[in-house]
């Protein structure tokens, strides 16, 4: 191989290490790629997160402040790459690393091309050349062409047991990208009174969201959830996580309610408590009625018009933490909690927009990248999904 393709080799090969994958939170794939342990392995990329927006900032009316919109896209990064992408930690595991691609093997010094170890044939490179004898890199020599998705924040498949990307371009189906066992588990699209919901190309992640206009506790529009978090297996660490973009934020309009009944068992998530100032952000989950809630609350409602990662975590133990994060940091934690998806059975009634209690509103805004997960994510993890899936 001549100097200028060898240089040529490592540009191309730096350029994928590069590339974040959107699905690497799914956490589905095959693996990180193996390549072979040649010299010059795959530098780690760095994570940049981009800033977030003012938070707090007081409302004309004297309510409870607001959490600032969402400032800049995430930085892309690889957190990883390892030697030939053999660390299994960067975003698309062996993608970035320089693998076998030049290793140093062979008379020529050009040897190590992947699986025939061409080192050595003239030289006292080594028998094997210093590339590897297996390379596990293919043709090319790249380590881990493929290197499917494996990153942080991934895990092994069926983490996630429910995922709405909302990128249905039409129809009333909300498609199920999950992995978890029974999956798809298909969303339905319901209208009440004088209410639509739509799929929108207006977005946060991926190629479309969900669009719902309530207006009132009678007109309005939800996704029917097929199953209940417990039958689908996220029965007690958990976390629920979407992006918000609020229209007109109702007093108690539900993002999420999955219940029997508003007196027989129910977990939501409000983006607009006004049961005490300041208004804010509210998780409550209660086995029977609103009197035996537990709850987490923010410290303010979403600011309207603007993006908004919220996402609620429900750890393990008998009695554990509870956590909501707003924008990828923690807005509220409560530290005595002990009921959890288990405690109400396989409700009835699992809805996307729409409340237990008939006198709330519908959700009016867009809904999207809406995921479930089995297991309580760290916080790292949270960050990553809010800074960088897109």
């Amino acid at each position: 191989m001549t100097r200028a393709a060898f240089v040529c080799a490592l540009i191309v090969c730096g350029a994928v290490g590069c590339r974040y994958d959107y699905d690497a939170l799914k956490g589905t794939g095959a693996g990180p790629g193996s390549g072979g342990a040649g010299a010059n392995p795959g530098m780690a990329g760095a994570l940049e997160v981009g800033g977030r927006g003012g938070g707090s900032g007081g409302r004309a009316s004297g309510e409870g402040g607001s959490f600032g919109a969402r400032g800049g896209t995430g930085g892309e990064g690889n957190t990883g790459g390892g030697a030939g992408g053999t660390a299994g930690g960067g975003d698309r595991g062996g993608a970035g690393g320089a693998g076998g691609a030049v290793g140093r093997g062979g008379a020529s010094g050009d040897a190590g091309r992947g699986g025939g170890g061409e080192a050595g044939s003239t030289g006292g490179g080594g028998t094997v050349g210093g590339g590897g004898a297996s390379g596990g890199a293919g043709a090319d020599g790249r380590g881990g062409s493929g290197g499917a998705s494996g990153g942080t924040g991934g895990g092994p498949a069926g983490d996630v047991v429910l995922w709405y990307r909302f990128d249905d371009a039409s129809g009333t189906v909300a498609a199920d990208s999950s992995t978890g066992a029974g999956a798809p588990h298909n969303g339905m699209l319901m209208t009440a009174g004088t209410g639509t919901g739509t799929f929108s190309t207006t977005h946060q992640v991926g190629t479309g969201a969900l669009t719902l206009n309530g207006s009132s506790s009678t007109n309005g529009a939800y996704v029917n959830v097929p199953a209940s978090l417990n039958a689908l297996g996220a029965t007690t660490a958990i976390t629920i996580a979407c992006w918000i973009n609020v229209t007109t934020d109702r007093a108690w309009g539900r993002v999420f309610d999955f219940n029997n009944t508003s007196t027989t068992g129910y977990m939501f998530l409000t983006t607009y408590q006004s049961q005490k100032t300041p208004n804010s952000v509210r998780f409550a989950i209660s086995a029977a009625g609103n009197s035996t809630e537990e709850q987490i609350g923010s410290t303010g409602r979403l600011s309207t018009g603007a993006w908004h990662h919220v996402a609620v975590v429900l750890d393990a133990g008998a009695t554990y933490t509870g956590t909501l994060y707003v924008d990828g940091v923690v807005a509220g934690t409560n530290a005595a909690m002990t009921l959890r998806p288990s405690s109400l059975g396989n409700t009835a009634n699992n809805w996307i927009g729409r409340s237990a209690y008939t006198t709330d509103p519908y959700f009016a805004g867009l809904l999207d990248d809406f995921r479930v997960y089995n297991r309580a994510l760290s916080a790292s993890e949270i960050t990553t999904l809010f800074a960088t899936v897109r």
